[in-house]
């Protein structure tokens, strides 16, 4: 044997040799991966394109380098060997980082201005959420479509390259296309069959890799480029596939799948349809009218009213149709208040007031004749409604004569017609300057206004009415005013953390019908004046067809105005919007108003009979009146989806783990059942199980990864004496036993998550 000399002894050792950063790379990432991640990538960047180019919200940051950020770490965690714990919470830091930086990128300041300025906002709309408020910011959107691009992103790439799962990676982006795409008009296919053409690639490619994984851990051999071949066989069977199904639609609202959609979301649409009020600045893509008529009416920034047809209506004369009025307001917009409720079912032509009532009020009568051009939900009237030719609910006050809206039984289908009987006021303006200021108990929800509300719009109120002595010469006056106030559709919502109607009086100084009868509601009762918010159309006589008296309504014709209450003479309509017409008001009273008592419609001559008084509260029961509209918002459909998705994977996992847990062991006594569990988590928690070893040489071992598990070893011996002894288990044993499985369970468990 050579012996070693002095010098090759004491010389320095030699450094091992340094890889090569493509040695490195390639520890992380393989060209398997790389194949993977491409299929990955182009299937996420149709999703995020598709969102991108939908614009939900005017501010919203490009979603590609958060997208890019969530699929880099995913990725990399997935594959650097952290525990699952550590992976998660480094990826929950890195993304709550990664989110502030782009969901604040379009905000003025400098980054922490910004991140202080996004938990003011956040902050408020939360309490918007809370305390069933209404928020037009646009910032809690763009945080959580960017929060759920990241997180989305983080969790493919972690289900793909660390536990094989296509199919965790590929539904949360399915659901988001799908739902994307089905509220953007004029879309057709493509992207949806682009990304099922990469998701049935990737299926069939993680099946492959999972058994080449389990192939390499047995030294089982297999063609180098298996899976290349099975992905070539995979793309043409997938072209085949999607072109046998190209001809499915589901853009623009439309088609089966569509319609499928809406069929399963239905169930949970109602609860989570309340959602749509601290999300109204999201552009519902709809077009059309504005206003939902739902329980919240928010003041917005910019509108698009559109020139889809909402209905037909024959009528003597241009009015307003009123579909709801408001009553409560916040700083962000109306609400129906909580002491309104929603009558039962009416009958056809059952009286909502008495001719003796009507008579009183020196109210004339008006009829209408509708025809609805599409689906809708809402009963248009003129005036105050006193009888409907078709069943409908009710809702009202704290007085049963106080009608805030009717509503069909069902959904009205497209060319369906319906008649409204009313009256509109037919006093003259001195006797509405002499109706007095005892007004009854039920008006006190029409005199609400925020604590908050500031302090100048009161006083330019009273600023404004000096001199005036009665109501209608201060409603007058405040009127006069608003009218100076130019049409603006494309203004600015407010400020989150500011009041829409100062903003529209001493800000904007412009805006649209919404803003211009909200000003005059809230000034109004400042000065201890009744009034309230009513949302419809306005039929003009540029609406005419000529030659007839029928008018076309379309969502042009979507208008706002206030209505203000008279003592003895109900509720009076106005208009401070200076593009329509200030109300005609007559010269003369008309003491009997014009209607024969022994009309079929009057024979009853009561207020909603007792027998329909079977009420639901308004807002809940409007709203669900509501959901099959057309308008409903989009952002509930959105939330819903999140939700689905969180329950079909929670029911999924959680019956393939009750199927895995239980399987193959009903038949077994119940030591044998506790030794099997007790494998199994094992092997989950990488413990290796040798088939060569006795129970008890495996429970000596098992006590040794598991040095906190006192008496772990009871447990090999019950199995031995129940597997192969037969003998049965005293009460107490069975007890003793329970304990040493509970505390071994949750060890192990915490192996398996990585706490321990």
């Amino acid at each position: 044997m050579r012996q070693a000399s002095w010098e090759e002894m004491f010389q320095p050792a030699k450094e091992p040799p340094k890889e090569s950063r493509f040695a490195v790379v390639g520890r992380v990432v393989s060209w398997e991966d790389l194949v993977t991640l491409a299929i990955v990538l182009i299937a996420f960047l149709i999703v995020v394109g598709s969102i991108n180019a939908a614009n939900w919200v005017s501010v919203m940051p490009s979603l590609f380098p958060i997208a890019f950020a969530g699929l880099g770490v995913g990725l990399v965690l997935a594959r650097l060997g952290l525990g699952e714990a550590k992976a998660h919470l480094a990826s929950l830091a890195i993304g709550v980082v990664a989110v502030t930086l782009s969901a604040t990128s379009r905000l003025d300041g400098s980054i922490p201005d910004r991140v202080e300025a996004m938990a003011d906002r956040m902050w408020l709309w939360g309490k918007a959420v809370y305390e069933g408020g209404i928020s037009n910011d646009n910032l809690p959107f763009v945080v959580v479509v960017v929060g759920l691009t990241y997180f989305t992103a983080y969790i493919a790439t972690w289900s793909l390259f660390r536990w094989y799962n296509a199919w965790l990676a590929l539904i949360p982006g399915g659901i988001a296309l799908l739902t994307n795409i089905s509220y953007l008009p004029g879309q057709n296919s493509t992207t949806l069959l682009v990304y099922l053409f990469c998701s049935i690639l990737l299926i069939a490619r993680i099946n492959v890799l999972r058994r080449a994984r389990t192939w390499r851990k047995e030294s089982s051999g297999y063609p180098d480029f298996l899976s290349l071949h099975v992905l070539n066989v995979t793309i043409w069977v997938a072209l085949l596939l999607l072109a046998m199904a190209w001809v499915m639609p589901v853009g623009s609202g439309s088609g089966a799948l569509f319609t499928f959609w809406q069929k399963i979301t239905a169930p949970i649409v109602e609860p989570l349809s309340d959602l749509g009020r601290v999300f109204t600045a999201v552009d519902s893509k709809k077009g059309g009218s504005i206003h939902k008529f739902g329980s919240t009416l928010p003041l917005q920034g910019a509108i698009s009213l559109g020139s889809t047809q909402i209905a037909s209506v024959t009528t003597t004369e241009p009015v307003f149709l009123r579909a709801q009025s408001y009553d409560f307001y916040t700083a962000q917009g109306w609400k129906i208040g909580p002491d309104f409720a929603l009558s039962g079912s009416l009958d056809a032509f059952s009286p909502l007031q008495s001719v003796e009532e009507a008579s009183a009020q020196l109210r004339r009568p008006i009829s209408i004749l509708v025809t609805v051009a599409d689906k809708t939900n809402v009963i248009l009237s003129a005036g105050q409604p006193l009888a409907i030719s078709i069943e409908a609910r009710v809702a009202f006050g704290l007085d049963l004569a106080d009608v805030t809206s009717v509503r069909p039984t069902d959904t009205l289908e497209g060319e369906t017609q319906y008649r409204v009987d009313g009256t509109v006021s037919n006093a003259s303006i001195e006797r509405l300057r002499g109706a007095g200021a005892a007004y009854p108990d039920w008006i006190a929800p029409y005199l609400q206004l925020p604590s908050d509300l500031p302090a100048e719009i009161e006083a330019l109120a009273l600023e404004l009415t000096q001199g005036a002595t009665t109501a209608f010469d201060k409603a007058d006056l405040i009127e006069e005013y608003l009218r100076a106030f130019a049409i603006d559709t494309r203004i600015d919502a407010a400020p989150p953390d500011g009041d829409s109607v100062a903003y529209f009086l001493f800000e904007a100084q412009r805006g649209y019908f919404d803003y211009h009868a909200s000003a005059m509601v809230v000034m109004l009762r400042t000065l201890g004046i009744p009034a309230r918010l009513a949302a419809g159309y306005a039929v003009t006589a540029a609406d005419r067809t000529p030659g007839s008296s029928v008018y076309t309504i379309t969502g042009a014709n979507s208008f706002a105005w206030p209505e203000v209450y008279f003592s003895g003479l109900g509720w009076i309509e106005f208009n401070p919007t200076p593009s329509e017409a200030r109300v005609f008001r007559t010269g003369t009273d008309e003491e009997q108003i014009l209607i024969d008592p022994d009309e079929e419609l009057f024979l009853q001559g009561g207020l909603i009979p007792p027998e329909y008084q079977t009420t639901v509260p308004a807002a809940e029961g409007i709203d669900r009146l509501t959901l099959d509209d057309e308008q409903s918002n989009v952002v509930s459909r959105v939330v819903i989806s999140l939700i689905l998705l969180f329950l079909a994977i929670t029911a999924i996992g959680g019956g393939v783990f009750h199927y895995t847990w239980q399987h193959g062991l009903a038949d077994f006594d119940y030591p044998v059942q506790i030794w099997e569990k007790t494998l199994r988590l094992a092997r989950w928690a990488r413990i290796p199980i040798v088939p060569q070893e006795t129970p008890r040489e495996l429970t000596a071992r098992l006590q040794q990864e598991l040095p906190e598990v006192e008496d772990l070893d009871f447990v090999g011996e019950s199995y031995t004496r129940a597997r192969y002894g037969h003998k049965e288990m005293s009460p107490e044993e069975t007890e003793r036993l329970t304990t040493v499985w509970k505390r071994a369970r949750g060890n192990l468990l915490g192996k398996i998550l990585r706490w321990r």
